[in-house]
């Protein structure tokens, strides 16, 4: 018997440990700790999302500190998670105030 069978074996029972599900969040920094981001999108619903050393944080496409994560901020937010309640930030970016529809 060969440990291939029993090596994949392994890796396949492992697989569901590691599946999360993606989640794009876009809204406004709401506030920030050391490692959390609180961000509202345009429906008002809040979302407390885990931040990381593995965390990039970028604006113009140049990567910056997590520290200038500020409220009023527009962000984009790409987590994986469990669901919307358990999500680490895999990368956000700093991106332009999103403009009111005309007549709002």
């Amino acid at each position: 018997m060969t440990r291939r069978p029993i090596l994949a074996l392994l890796l396949s029972s492992a697989l569901p440990l590691f599946a999360h599900d993606q989640f794009r969040i876009i809204g406004v920094v709401v506030n920030r700790r050391e490692t959390t981001l609180q961000v509202k999108n345009k429906a008002g619903k809040a979302f407390t999302i885990g931040l990381d050393k593995a965390t990039v944080v970028q604006r113009d496409k140049i990567k910056i500190s997590a520290a200038e994560l500020k409220a009023g901020l527009t962000v984009v937010v790409d987590a994986l998670g469990d669901s919307e309640d358990d999500l680490v930030a895999l990368e956000v970016r700093i991106v332009p105030a999103i403009a009111a529809p005309p007549g709002k």
